[in-house]
């Protein structure tokens, strides 16, 4: 299990200049468009680029493959989604000192579920949307080492995490249940496994779903996109939004894609509560913030 760290330091030649020389040079018909708000993830450095597109490079050497990954797939897999994802529209290669391939790709307007949660009314959008997304997955879809793997293989990380938060307090005082939360992971253990792997986001958190007036506007950023059980996309909206949205989002799911799955929503918690073991003892604000807003909708707090 590979554990979560803060993201490493962004290639030296990224800048404002380099993001307005790779576009004038190598896209001149984007040439008449504003370099607009950096923005920087794990993986990638994001640009606006106008109003209504976004300059996407890699961070690091290794987001180079989760860029190709998500140019391929979502003009494959997403050519006939209906929520709003981005699209490619261009892409660039290494140029002035920068040495990877980088995308163009629209906008979606809308605030981060992360610092501005959605609202339990969003969840059956959101469960329409991933019902779209997890279509079978193919022998070689990718592996994503962080979820693409079972709930046993999640336990050593949970462990070490909770090792970490023994003494810790939420952002506004909160202390876990411990017994509650053990008793979370026991019955997901429990719960009947996983017979189908689908394609999955794989990694939406909060700064990857969007929302309007806490209303569901669209999901971005999707280089880990791979390989999952069902439970894992659905997992991530504990720290997204209300209980009771998560609980809307299950029931749109189960609807537009016949999944009759029985441990579905015991495995989903199991998962989030990993998720926020190990968001919780991050040096980043809103992964906490995120973190502890899940535990309190997972019903761990004391």
């Amino acid at each position: 299990m590979i554990r979560d760290s803060g993201p490493p330091p962004a290639h030296p030649a990224i800048s404002r200049a380099l993001a307005r020389a790779l576009v004038d040079r190598q896209l001149p018909g984007l040439a008449h468009l504003e370099i607009g708000e950096r923005f920087d993830g794990w993986d990638m450095v994001v640009y606006r680029l106008g109003d209504e597109l976004g300059l996407r490079l890699p961070r690091v050497e290794e987001a180079v493959g989760p860029l190709a990954r998500e140019s391929r797939l979502l003009g494959s897999l997403g050519a006939d989604w209906t929520f709003p994802h981005p699209r490619v529209v261009a892409s660039g290669v290494a140029q002035d000192g920068y040495p990877w391939p980088w995308a163009v790709v629209s906008w979606l307007p809308g605030e981060t579920a992360d610092a501005s949660p959605l609202a339990a009314s969003a969840g059956a959008a959101l469960g329409r949307a991933f019902a779209q997304v997890h279509s079978p997955a193919h022998e070689d879809a990718w592996f994503n080492p962080e979820q693409s793997i079972t709930l046993v293989e999640r336990e050593d990380n949970l462990d070490w995490a909770l090792g970490l938060l023994v003494d810790a307090e939420g952002p506004a005082g909160e202390r876990l249940d411990r017994g509650a939360l053990r008793e979370l992971w026991v019955e997901a253990l429990e719960a009947p496994a996983p017979t189908e792997v689908v394609w999955s986001h794989a990694d939406p958190h909060g700064s990857n779903l969007l929302g309007v007036a806490g209303d569901f506007a669209g999901i971005i950023d999707w280089g880990k996109m791979a390989g999952c059980e069902r439970a894992v996309d659905l997992s991530f909206l504990y720290t997204a939004m209300p209980a009771a949205g998560v609980d809307d989002a299950v029931a749109a799911y189960r609807a537009a894609s016949g999944c009759e799955d029985p441990g579905l929503e015991a495995r989903m918690r199991g998962i989030a509560v990993a998720k926020c073991a190990s968001w919780a003892v991050l040096d980043r604000p809103l992964n906490v913030a995120m973190a502890w807003r899940g535990f309190g909708e997972l019903a761990v707090l004391q």
